[in-house]
């Protein structure tokens, strides 16, 4: 059971927020008020009790960090991630992120004809997402060096041609290291000059002919409709709230002529899944999404539907431009927006929202009936 912020809780912290004379902690108060109203989703109080903590402490970096996501959450995506950048830069936990090479930041000057060195930061999923502004800035002009996990080269499609692509180490590679560039960008902080970065469709692209094999073997078992399935996340501070059960989404498997495929990372024990969701889960062996995406993206792109939770395999399918129903809890992460069935990253990604903390029923529910319906294109 998921402990869910209580109203006790956040009452005992607006009496110590008016009882507390210093501003600063005061601030930092409102910092933990707002953490716990973005968990239940109260995501217009979360920013309030934030916008006031700034003024308070104008210079805090978790609050200027914390801030800057929410606005990103309301669509202001510049001004949220030059305050995003402002904050988190100066937090030892992001260090880990920076990468040590001596060019200067780059500050949105023209790229035309220009060496730009940008490396991606973070996990795949969010690599993926970070890579739709890279055709924009081919467009622009710029010659660009992009230092990334290299499961991410090969979806680059057409671009990856018109990219010198390095695979992301650490310690970075010294010839990367004393490379001469014009510039450097962290991936998403580049974002901050790139107009509507959020944009982009489909931004990656997945082997033609391996998609075309599974789309041939699938046809061989008989005509059905193709559905994959995702439904754990191992992030530690949050995917015991993204991840869902198998029993959960039994419901789903009363839909007749459908097939099942597993697009968990990891290896799932895909039988006691089978018995639990009521029917079976396919997998393909030769699938490792830890080893290289180019098979899953091709598996991906033959599916008729995509059904996950928040991980990286709904990125992939959003970039890759598969139709995806997506389950957000109740306080979801500042990415996917507040739009109630939408996402401004990926056109053909139809969120399911959770109204309550904890509890999936409501969204799943909506996504059974309309599971139960569904026709393919």
């Amino acid at each position: 059971m998921i402990p869910t912020p209580s109203d006790t809780t956040l009452a005992a912290l607006h009496r110590a927020i008016a009882a507390e004379g210093d501003p600063i902690r005061r601030a930092e108060l409102r910092l933990l008020a707002a953490r716990a109203l973005r968990q239940l989703g109260a995501f217009q109080a979360t920013r309030e009790a934030l916008e006031t903590a700034r003024i308070e402490a104008s210079d805090h970096s978790q609050i200027q960090r914390s801030l800057g996501l929410e606005l990103f959450r309301t669509g202001q995506v510049t001004e949220g991630l030059t305050l995003y950048d402002q904050g988190r830069w100066q937090l030892e936990s992001h260090g880990k992120y920076r990468r040590p090479f001596s060019a200067p930041y780059w500050k949105g000057e023209a790229v035309k004809g220009r060496r730009l060195l940008l490396w991606a930061e973070q996990g795949i999923g969010d690599q993926i997402m970070q890579a739709r502004i890279l055709s924009r800035l081919l467009a622009e002009g710029a010659e660009i060096t992009l230092e990334a996990d290299p499961r991410l080269f090969p979806l680059l499609g057409p671009l990856a041609a018109r990219i010198t692509c390095v695979p992301q180490t650490v310690p970075a590679s010294p010839a990367l290291q004393n490379a001469r560039f014009d510039w450097q960008s962290s991936l998403f902080s580049a974002w901050r000059f790139v107009e509507n970065p959020t944009a982009a469709g489909q931004c990656l692209h997945a082997d033609p002919k391996l998609s075309k094999r599974y789309r041939n073997a699938w046809a061989k078992m008989g005509t059905a409709l193709n559905v994959g399935l995702s439904w754990h996340s191992r992030a530690e501070a949050t995917g015991a709230l993204r991840s869902i059960t198998p029993e959960a989404l039994a419901p789903l498997s009363a839909r007749p002529k459908t097939r099942f495929y597993s697009l968990q990372y990891g290896q799932p024990d895909l039988t006691a899944f089978s018995q639990a969701f009521g029917a079976p889960l396919l997998s393909d062996p030769s699938v490792d999404p830890l080893a290289s995406l180019t098979e899953q993206a091709a598996q991906i792109a033959a599916l008729d539907l995509v059904i996950t939770i928040d991980n990286a395999t709904a990125h992939l399918a959003g970039a890759l431009g598969v139709k995806t129903w997506l389950l957000l809890p109740k306080g979801s992460e500042w990415r996917w927006g507040t739009r109630l069935f939408e996402t401004a990253l990926y056109p053909l990604v139809r969120l399911f929202r959770t109204p309550d903390f904890g509890q999936w029923g409501a969204a799943l529910w909506r996504l059974a009936e309309e599971f139960r319906a569904y026709q393919t294109p």
